[in-house]
């Protein structure tokens, strides 16, 4: 007897209607090159307190608390805390990755925002030469090389196990014992590697106040918008000097976070 197709819980009319293809890689390149330095900046910034600082410490306060919920519970139950356990800390590696990911230019990592600022200060300095752009432009390039997952050993970790276990199924870590990344995660190499690129922000705010070109950046990134009534309306934006401060914030609001839900679950 022939066993019947697994099937999607949807049904046909629930499919939507997706026309056309995606967006090539030119165009793609030419759309994300037109955005502004500073929105570049903001964007990456958002994404570091969001993406890597909440989901990393959300994960390390909460899954002590899963692992010992789901160990006295039936195995059913069992199962489903254990895979929200390591869901969470996926997420939180995947998460601080995405804050030194390269792969295209397009993303909201901070290599990337910095190459948008290096691009303008250069081209700066190709219509007026100037010894304080030139600083600030080999400053911006050092802490790049800060955030370089080849140089970094706890940078080169997420990558690697964001690449072999959180965000591929490879089957490399069978045969690459390296960092032990096929079985186990190493919470303090990802806190370091996330510490290191909260400070490299910071080092970007502290090197904003020193620079001329890099406050004009910054300035072009939230110009007002005039009313019908002459006043004029400004967006409330995070500054690239809070980088440290707001990470501390984003820690205790995520491991507050943490601690109700395995309270609840208890």
């Amino acid at each position: 007897m022939k066993m019947r197709a697994f099937a999607s819980e949807f049904g046909p009319e629930d499919l939507p209607t997706v026309v056309g293809e995606p967006m090539e890689k030119g165009p793609l390149n030419a759309q994300v090159g037109s955005v502004l330095p500073a929105e570049r900046v903001d964007q990456s910034l958002l994404n570091l307190l969001s993406e890597a600082v909440y989901s990393y410490y959300f994960a390390k306060q909460a899954a002590p608390g899963l692992a010992a919920i789901a160990g006295d519970q039936p195995a059913g139950l069992s199962y489903a805390i254990e895979s929200v356990r390591t869901t969470l800390l996926k997420q939180a590696i995947i998460g601080i990755a995405t804050t030194i990911d390269v792969t295209t230019g397009r993303t909201a990592s901070l290599p990337d925002a910095l190459d948008a600022l290096k691009r303008d200060l250069t081209t700066r300095l190709q219509v007026a030469p100037d010894d304080e752009t030139q600083t600030a432009l080999e400053l911006l390039s050092y802490i790049v090389s800060m955030t370089n997952a080849n140089n970094v050993l706890s940078l080169k970790y997420v990558r690697h196990l964001r690449n072999k276990w959180a965000g591929h199924a490879s089957l490399d870590p069978t045969f690459d014992p390296w960092a032990d990344a096929g079985s186990t995660v190493n919470l303090p190499l990802l806190e370091d590697a996330l510490a290191r690129m909260v400070n490299a922000y910071q080092d970007l705010g502290t090197l904003v106040s020193m620079s001329t070109d890099l406050q004009d950046l910054e300035a072009q990134g939230n110009i007002g918008e005039v009313l019908e009534d002459g006043s004029v309306r400004y967006q409330m934006k995070l500054g690239w000097s809070g980088a440290n401060s707001l990470s501390q914030v984003i820690r205790e609001e995520a491991k507050k976070g943490a601690d109700a839900l395995v309270q609840r679950l208890r």
